[in-house]
């Protein structure tokens, strides 16, 4: 893989940039002739009233990447089949009212159904890069953890044999990489720091804290008048950055464009950082 991981999560609160800046990795992995699949998780849930979200199919199609939208559902029936060898059996099995209940109420079983069909794709390809542009950080949190909490509490079985082969690959080395995404504010690098300590205790994982839209070190930047509120938020990142500077691995600069696509494209030249 010439020092690329074969999995990489972005994570972080909502609106720090994970699906701008997951892009953005994408397109500078595939300009390395890299294979790469984008992935985000289409429902949260197996119920009839599940939310869809349409997390970037039209952006991934514009960049020319694999974009993905994993269903519940559908990665619940593949697994059952999988495992009773019969289609018509996980069919049936998703849509008894016993497994709904068990898959909604049991915190990370979601996850690690999404975590074996991901997994899968790597089999199928070793050298396949997946990206996980994870919905926030506790969703992040739980998925990581869900592997190890299963194997504790199932002993043996299907479920604790699936669990373990999680854990033997995922937690191997150069296997996973967590990109932790802030923006230049202490409360939120503060918020991200304390969830890097949260996936430290599961396990030593491969991670990095990302300060995202940063006005810092902008070509120019210094030399303008600027309006007041910029003024302030530069200020702002002043104080974050003398304040962590030895816990953040690096910078990315706010991009001025208003198109989508072109900021994604804007910050490709950086992603080398976040490998």
């Amino acid at each position: 893989m010439s020092g690329f991981k074969n999995l990489y999560i972005f994570t972080g609160k909502g609106g720090v940039g994970k699906t701008t800046l997951s892009f953005s990795f994408a397109k500078y992995l595939k300009n390395q002739n890299k294979k790469v699949k984008y992935i985000y998780f289409k429902t949260g849930s197996i119920s009839d009233e599940a939310k869809t979200i349409d997390q970037g199919q039209s952006l991934g199609a514009e960049l020319g990447i694999d974009c993905v939208g994993l269903d519940l559902k559908e990665c619940s029936q593949g697994y059952i089949s999988k495992k009773m060898k019969s289609e018509t059996i996980g069919k049936w099995v998703v849509k008894t009212p016993f497994f709904k209940a068990l898959i909604n109420m049991i915190p990370g079983f979601n996850y690690l159904i999404y975590l074996g069909r991901i997994l899968e794709y790597i089999h199928e390809d070793p050298e396949l890069i997946i990206i996980i542009d994870s919905p926030s950080s506790g969703h992040a949190l739980t998925m990581l953890e869900a592997t190890h909490n299963f194997s504790e509490i199932f002993q043996s079985g299907i479920v604790f044999d699936d669990t373990k082969k999680m854990i033997d690959l995922m937690f191997g080395k150069n296997f996973l990489h967590v990109n932790i995404i802030t923006l230049p504010t202490l409360m939120s690098v503060h918020e991200s720091l304390e969830l890097d300590e949260s996936l430290q205790k599961i396990t030593k994982i491969d991670s990095k804290i990302i300060c995202n839209n940063s006005y810092h070190g902008l070509e120019g930047v210094n030399e303008s008048q600027l309006p007041q509120f910029l003024e302030n938020k530069i200020n702002n990142e002043h104080q974050v950055i003398e304040e962590y500077k030895d816990s953040i691995a690096t910078f990315i600069s706010h991009s001025p464009s208003l198109n989508a696509e072109q900021i994604v494209k804007d910050l490709v030249p950086v992603m080398d950082k976040l490998v």
